[in-house]
C-alpha cells in the first residue's frame, strides 16, 4: 500500500529541533550523524521519510536545490517471524524458541527484527543440513556424499559470496529453507569483546540483509530495466507471476551464530553415534509480503556552466539505526554539499552540474538508485560524466577506492591535495604506501552499492571511495549505531570530516575538468593490461584465453590509447570509452547488465570478473571463444579508427 501524504506529515513529528546548535563544540560531522541515527530508517516506513526530510534541509540550508523524488517500487516487508528447533523429531521440547512480529507502518516503526529481504513467505519443517558457505561446490560435495537435500534446512555461512546466491543455489539443489549465519571467529566472539563492551558481534546477534537477485537485475523487481512510477501514476510492470519467478522461492532467515553453533553441535552428535539425539529438525515460519510501497530519493543540484554532469551519491536508508552502513557516506557527502555550498556562495559556479543523490531502498537491492537512473537514462547517458559513490564510508581514516580505469590519475592529483590525519603526509602518500613498490591500482567495482546501475548499466565511470582501519561486527545490525561509531570505528569523528573534505575537493576537481576527470587514454592502457592478466589465469572452463588470444587483445586496448593519445585537442561531447563499448542487448543471460569489459559474478554477486561475454563464450566451447575475442578486438579497432579519423 502506498504511503499517504499525512502519513509523512505525522512522521514529522518525531523530527528532534535544536539538536545540531547543542553540538556546537564538536565537529559538525557527530551533530549530523547523532541526529541522522535518532530513529531506525528502514525504506518504507516513516523513519526514512524522516531521514530524507532532515537530508533535505541540511542540503537547502547548505545552498543546493532539492528535489524528493517519490517512486512506488515492491518492497519485501516482514510481518512475522516463528523459529522454533526441535532434536530427536521431538516437537514437545523446543531447543530454541523464536516469535517476532514487526508493523512497518508504526510511526516509528523501531527495530526491525533480523530477517532475510525477499525472503518467501510460508512454513517449513524439515532436518538441517549444514551447508558451509551456500557455494556450489559445497552443495555439489553434500549431494556427492549421498546427502538427500530435497525438503532439508540448509545453514549457511555468510562470506565468499552474495547472501541471495547463497539461498538461490539451495533453492536450486532441492533445500526448503536456508538459515545464515556469522562464522564467530570471522566477527564474532573469537575477534575480541562483543559489543558493548567492544566492536564485535554477540553470539545472539545477526546480520540482516536483502536476497535479491541483484547479480541478474537490481532495482524494484517489477520494473526491470525502466524507471518505477511516482505514486498515483499509471506505469507499466511486470504481472506478479513474472515477478514471482525472478524472486526466492524459500523462506530464509538469519540466525545469530548461538544458535547455529546449537544445530552444527547436534548434527555433529548425531552423526558420530548414529544412536544419539537423532536428527536436528527446524520449523520455520516466515510472513514477509511483498507489496508496492512508497520510497524517497533526495535529489540535490548545484548548477553549473553547461549541462554536463558530475554525480555522487549514497544511500539513505538502513537496516536498523545504520550509523556506519551508510550514516558515514550520508554525512560524508552532506559535509562535502555544505563545502561546495559555501563556495558557491563566494562566487563559484563549477563548469559542470554537481548532483547529489541521497538513495532510499539500496538495502533491499539497490532500488532507489536504479529507479532514479532508469528514469533518467536518456539524459545520464548523454550527460553524466562520472558518478562518485560513498556507502559505509568511514570507520577509520586509511583511504582505499575501487573505479572505473581512466580515474586513477585524476584521483590521485586529488589525493595528492588532501592533507591525512598524520602530520606532513597526504592521503595520496598514505595510500601509495599500501602499495608498496608497485603504483596503485584499482579494483573494478562489481555490485552491492548504488554505483551499479551508472556504471553496470548507463557506463558512467564510477569510484566507489572509503576511509576504513576500525574493523567490528556491527554489519547490518542494531548495534550499527552511533555510539558504535563514537567509541569504536572514529572517535573524535577525523574520519568523516577527513571523508567530507576529500569529497568535496574531489567533486570541485571534477566539476571544473572538462572531461569529468576521465581520461581516455589511461582507460585504453589499464584494460589491455587487464587482458593480459585474463589470458594468464588458470579459468575454469575447459577453453580460455591464453597467451595468444588475451595479446590479441591487449594490444588492440594498445592501440587504441595510442590513437587517443596522438589526438589534438580536449575529447569530444559524447560515449566514454566504456559507453562506446557497451552491450546494448546486454550481457549472455542477463540484458540488464551492459558492460563487456567486467561484470558481478553470478555466483559471487558482490565481486567483479573480467570480461563476462568471453567467459560465457568460453562456456559454449573454443569456436564460440574466438569468434567473441574477434567480435571484441574488432569494436575496439573500429574505436581506434575513429580517434585516427577525427580532427580533435
Amino acid at each position: 500500500m502506498v504511503r499517504s501524504l499525512l502519513r509523512v506529515i505525522a512522521a514529522l513529528a518525531f523530527f528532534p529541533s535544536g539538536l545540531l546548535a547543542s553540538q556546537d563544540s564538536a565537529p559538525p560531522s557527530r551533530a549530523l550523524l547523532l541526529e541522522l541515527t535518532a530513529q531506525p530508517r528502514m525504506a518504507g516506513t516513516s523513519g526514512s521519510e524522516r531521514a530524507a526530510r532532515f537530508v533535505g534541509g541540511v542540503l537547502e540550508g547548505a545552498g543546493w536545490s532539492v528535489e524528493y523524488d517519490d517512486r512506488e517500487v515492491m518492497l519485501s516487508m516482514l510481518r512475522k517471524i516463528d523459529f522454533l528447533v526441535y532434536a530427536d523429531g521431538n516437537s514437545q521440547a523446543a531447543l530454541v524458541e523464536r516469535h517476532e512480529r514487526f508493523d512497518p507502518d508504526a510511526i516509528p516503526a523501531g527495530d526491525v527484527p533480523a530477517y532475510s529481504a525477499w525472503s518467501a513467505s510460508g512454513r517449513v519443517r524439515g532436518p538441517v543440513v549444514d551447508a558451509g558457505y551456500g557455494l556450489r561446490a559445497d552443495f555439489e560435495r553434500l549431494s556427492g556424499q549421498g546427502v538427500a537435500l530435497a525438503g532439508t534446512v540448509a545453514l549457511v555461512r555468510y562470506g565468499k559470496s552474495y547472501r541471495g546466491v547463497k539461498v538461490d543455489l539451495a533453492s536450486e539443489f532441492g533445500c526448503a529453507a536456508v538459515l545464515l549465519f556469522n562464522d564467530p571467529a570471522e566477527d564474532g566472539p573469537a575477534k575480541g569483546p562483543t559489543w558493548p563492551d567492544g566492536p564485535w558481534k554477540p553470539d545472539t546477534v545477526a546480520q540482516r540483509g536483502s536476497i535479491s537477485p541483484m547479480a541478474r537485475a537490481p532495482g524494484d523487481p517489477t520494473t526491470p530495466g525502466f524507471g518505477s512510477p511516482r505514486p498515483g501514476e499509471r506505469a507499466a510492470r511486470l504481472s506478479l507471476a513474472e515477478v514471482e519467478r525472478s524472486l526466492p522461492r524459500v523462506p530464509c532467515i538469519p540466525i545469530g551464530s548461538r544458535e547455529a553453533l546449537l544445530l552444527i553441535d547436534g548434527m555433529k552428535r548425531a552423526d558420530s553415534s548414529g544412536i544419539g539425539p537423532g536428527p536436528i529438525e527446524v520449523d520455520l515460519t516466515v510472513d514477509a509480503p511483498r507489496e508496492l510501497r512508497a520510497i524517497v530519493n533526495v535529489i540535490a543540484t548545484l548548477p553549473g556552466q553547461d549541462s554536463q554532469l558530475v554525480l555522487a551519491g549514497n544511500h539513505r536508508d538502513a537496516w536498523v539505526r545504520g550509523a556506519h552502513d551508510a550514516g558515514s557516506g550520508t554525512v560524508a557527502l552532506l559535509r562535502a554539499a555544505q563545502a561546495l555550498g559555501q563556495r558557491a556562495k563566494n562566487g563559484w559556479k563549477p563548469l559542470h552540474t554537481l548532483v547529489l543523490g541521497f538513495w532510499d531502498a539500496e538495502e533491499f537491492g539497490l532500488i532507489g538508485s536504479t529507479e532514479w537512473a532508469e528514469a533518467n537514462a536518456a539524459n545520464l547517458k548523454r550527460e553524466a560524466l562520472v558518478y562518485i559513490n560513498a556507502d559505509a564510508a568511514v570507520s577509520g581514516t586509511n583511504f582505499s577506492a575501487s573505479g572505473t580505469p581512466g580515474l586513477m590519475n585524476s584521483l590521485l592529483a586529488v589525493l595528492d591535495s588532501v592533507p591525512a590525519p598524520a602530520e606532513g603526509t597526504t592521503l595520496g602518500s598514505q595510500w601509495r604506501a599500501g602499495f608498496k613498490d608497485r603504483p596503485p591500482t584499482f579494483n573494478l567495482p562489481g555490485s552491492g552499492s548504488d554505483f551499479a546501475v551508472f556504471l553496470h548499466h548507463l557506463s558512467v565511470p564510477v569510484i566507489d571511495f572509503g576511509f576504513g582501519g576500525n574493523p567490528g561486527g556491527q554489519y547490518h545490525t542494531q548495534f550499527d549505531d552511533f555510539p558504535m561509531v563514537e567509541r569504536h570505528l572514529d572517535p573524535g569523528f577525523v574520519g568523516h570530516e577527513l571523508a567530507g573534505s576529500f569529497v568535496a575537493q574531489l567533486l570541485a576537481a571534477y566539476a571544473d575538468s572538462p572531461s569529468g576527470g576521465f581520461d581516455d587514454a589511461e582507460a585504453a592502457r589499464s584494460l589491455g593490461e587487464i587482458a593480459r592478466d585474463a589470458g594468464r589465469e588458470n579459468a575454469a572452463e575447459k577453453y580460455w584465453l591464453g597467451e595468444r588470444r588475451s595479446e590479441r587483445l591487449a594490444r588492440a586496448f594498445d592501440d587504441l590509447a595510442s590513437a587517443i593519445e596522438a589526438s589534438a585537442g580536449a575529447p569530444a561531447r559524447g560515449p566514454r570509452l566504456l559507453g562506446a563499448l557497451a552491450e546494448e542487448k546486454g550481457l549472455p543471460g542477463r540484458p540488464w547488465y551492459r558492460n563487456a569489459l567486467w561484470a558481478p559474478g553470478l555466483e559471487t554477486g558482490y565481486s567483479s570478473e573480467t570480461l563476462p561475454t568471453l567467459r560465457a563464450a568460453a562456456r559454449r566451447g573454443e569456436a564460440f571463444l574466438e569468434a567473441e575475442v574477434a567480435r571484441l578486438a574488432e569494436r575496439v579497432a573500429a574505436l581506434t579508427s575513429a580517434w585516427n579519423k577525427s580532427d580533435r
